[in-house]
C-alpha cells in the first residue's frame, strides 16, 4: 500500500502562513534594542493608539469612527473595518481602503473571513518608520481618512 500523505487544503495553508508570518512579525517586534530612536522618527506626528483589536492577531483596530492620528510599531498588523451607515442604500459600501505609503504600512493578508453585507474590512501591517494614511470614500462623497505612524 502506498504510503499517502494527509492533504492540506487552500484556507488551511493561507491561516498556516498568516500564523507564521503573525509570529515571525511578533518575535521581531520583540527584539528591539533600547538605542535612541532616529531622527526620522522622532519628528514623526504625535499619535495615540488604536482601539482594542477585533481580530485576534492584531494591535488595534480602527472603524469609520475614529480619526487622528494612530500608532503602530514595525510588523504590527492594525485591522479596519468600515461599515456604512445605517440609513445607506442597500449595498452602499466604502471605497477599498487605500494606503497613501506601501512603503511604511503594507497591505496584510486579511485571512479567510467574509465581512458582513456593509463592510468594507482592511488589514495593514506596519512596515518601516515614518507616517502615512489610511483613505476611503463612500459614493455620496463622504470621506474617511486616518494617519498613521509607524515607529
Amino acid at each position: 500500500m502506498a504510503n499517502r500523505q494527509p492533504r492540506i487544503g487552500a484556507a488551511a495553508a493561507r491561516f498556516c502562513s498568516l500564523l507564521l508570518f503573525a509570529c515571525g512579525t511578533l518575535a521581531a517586534a520583540g527584539c528591539s534594542s533600547s538605542a535612541t530612536p532616529s531622527a526620522a522618527v522622532s519628528s514623526a506626528p504625535s499619535c495615540k493608539a488604536p482601539e482594542a483589536p477585533t481580530l485576534p492577531h492584531a494591535a488595534g483596530s480602527l472603524s469609520e469612527s475614529d480619526s487622528g492620528s494612530f500608532c503602530l510599531a514595525p510588523g504590527q498588523i492594525l485591522d479596519v473595518f468600515l461599515t456604512a451607515p445605517a440609513n445607506a442604500a442597500a449595498g452602499t459600501r466604502w471605497a477599498r481602503i487605500a494606503v497613501g505609503d506601501s512603503a511604511v504600512v503594507g497591505y496584510g493578508n486579511s485571512g479567510v473571513f467574509t465581512p458582513p453585507v456593509n463592510v468594507t474590512p482592511g488589514v495593514f501591517v506596519g512596515a518601516h518608520p515614518g507616517s502615512t494614511t489610511l483613505a476611503s470614500s463612500l459614493p455620496d462623497g463622504t470621506k474617511w481618512q486616518v494617519t498613521i505612524v509607524v515607529r
